[in-house]
This record gives structure tokens, sequence and C-alpha cells, in this order.
């Protein structure tokens, strides 16, 4: 794991400072961009499916989940029981029920009225609470400091300013950041080139992946103290394949679980996920 304190700062690899663009064409991009999006969650996505993830998916789908789950709370350094939580780009609700189960009083947002109808239906179905909120990540309506976490899981990349809106995250959290998302890495871009992987979803976003080091330096210069952060190399398909399933046998589950571990130990430093916190 790597970290990176404040009075280091200055030991940061050479980023550039994150400006955001303000062309009235590239602001029109967005919108359209932001619209098609709208139009795929809303119409076009499975609501069953998007309201039970990972539910009934298989073992492995879930170990995979709760995986990138755990390693963002290692990552924070503490547990979130009685912590209060805002989860920006909450889509249907998967990310909050595990930060619910850990017992954090958790508000969630998305800018889809129809994914936060998902999300309050997996809520009564899988029976947790948690407060759900239309808004806008890149733009928060929010006093500064209104929650203890502040907290994001694949949402950022859908958007057109991530920078914004981890900007926004930093100001609202009293005491810390925790950002899941796809990392900038060399082996995705093979991936990509192999057909593994996709620069564009099928929501018509652009995958915006993130560099650690330049998140980094948005948070401290947001006056957080301390930055960490671990990648681990992993894939999985929005909606798993049946061959997901022959995983549910507990010998085929065993051995990729230590497969997966060994091959986390010797190459998941440039892996595909990244997990990053911030405490002030």
């Amino acid at each position: 794991m790597k970290h990176i304190k404040l009075e280091k700062v200055q030991s940061l690899p050479n980023q550039p400072a994150a400006k955001l663009p303000e062309s009235e064409e590239w602001v029109s991009d967005c919108d359209v961009a932001r619209g098609r999006q709208l139009v795929f969650y809303e119409e076009q996505c499975d609501p069953d499916f998007e309201i039970a993830r990972p539910h009934g998916c298989g073992r492995l789908y879930d170990f995979l989940i709760e995986h990138k789950f755990r390693t963002g709370i290692r990552t924070l350094g503490f547990g979130l029981a009685g912590f209060s939580v805002l989860e920006v780009c909450c889509g249907s609700g998967m990310f909050t029920e595990k930060l619910a189960g850990a017992g954090a009083s958790v508000t969630a947002i998305d800018f889809s009225a129809a994914a936060l109808a998902r999300a309050r239906e997996r809520a009564r179905r899988y029976g947790f609470a948690a407060r759900f909120l239309l808004a806008d990540a890149e733009n928060l309506p929010f006093t500064d400091g209104s929650f203890d976490i502040v907290a994001v899981h694949d949402g950022l990349h859908h958007l057109g300013q991530p920078e914004r809106a981890i900007s926004e995250m930093a100001r609202l959290a009293l005491q810390g950041v925790l950002i899941l998302e796809p990392a900038d890495a060399t082996l995705t871009r093979l991936a990509v080139r192999l057909g593994m992987a996709v620069d564009f979803e099928e929501a018509g976003n652009e995958v915006k992946r993130l560099v650690a080091a330049r998140v980094a330096g948005i948070l401290l210069a947001s006056g957080y103290h301390e930055v960490r952060w671990k990648r681990t190399l992993m894939y999985y398909p929005h909606r798993p394949s049946g061959s997901f399933r022959w995983f549910d046998h507990s010998l085929l589950f065993g051995g990729f679980t230590v497969a997966f571990a060994i091959v986390n130990f010797a190459v998941g430093r440039w892996g595909n996920k990244l997990a990053l916190a911030a405490v002030r």
C-alpha cells in the first residue's frame, strides 16, 4: 500500500494541476454524454438485475465485490460503524448496501431518479436503511463538513469532470474520503486492445480511469493530512456469465482464491482497481 503525508506533498510525481475545461463546446459534450447515460440507466438497463446484484450472481462474483469493499475499508484504516457516510454516484445501491451493512448511517445520491428508485427497492428487499437523494456529484447540495466520510464506488469514471467531484467529496468530509474506481493502468490499456475492457461503456460515457498520485494531489491540496492507496488486479463483467457459477463448487472456489492472492502478491501493485483513502 502506498501513502503520502502532507509534509511529503512535494515528493509527489510531477503531475499537472487539475484544470476544469471551460469551453462551451466541452460543456455541451458533457451534457450530451450525461443525457445518454440518463436514457440508459432509466430505460435500457435491466432493473431486476441491478436491484439484486451481486445477490444471486454466484460465490465468485460475490467474493470479488466483497474483496473490493474490504480493501477499501482496510485502506481507510478504520471501520464505518457509527459514522455518517455520503455515497456519491450510488446507482442502484449495491455499495450502499455494503456501507449500511458495516454500520454506517448512509445518505446516497445519484443523478438518475430511476437508479434511486431501484436503490430504494434494494433497501426494502434486503432490509437495510439509507436515505436516497437526487443530486449532482459535481455540485453537491450540502454544506462543508456535513458527513464524517464521503465515499464512491465505480461512479467517478462516468463523470465529465471527476476532479470536480473529488473536490466536492473532500469539501463535505469531516474525517475521510474513500474512492474505489478503475485505475489508469498499463494492464487495462492492454486489456482494451485485446477486447477484454473498453474505453467507452454501454451507457455512452468515456471511462475516466484515475491516476492515484493526481487524486492524492487534489485531496492534499484540500486539507487532508494523509492519502493511502492500493491497487488490485481483478476482472469481472458487469453481468457475470454462466461460467462464474462453476466456482460455486468449493474446490474450484478455493483454488481461485489461492491463485487470486498469489497473482496480486506478485503484480497487484500494477492492478486495474484502485482503492484510495484520505484522512484529515
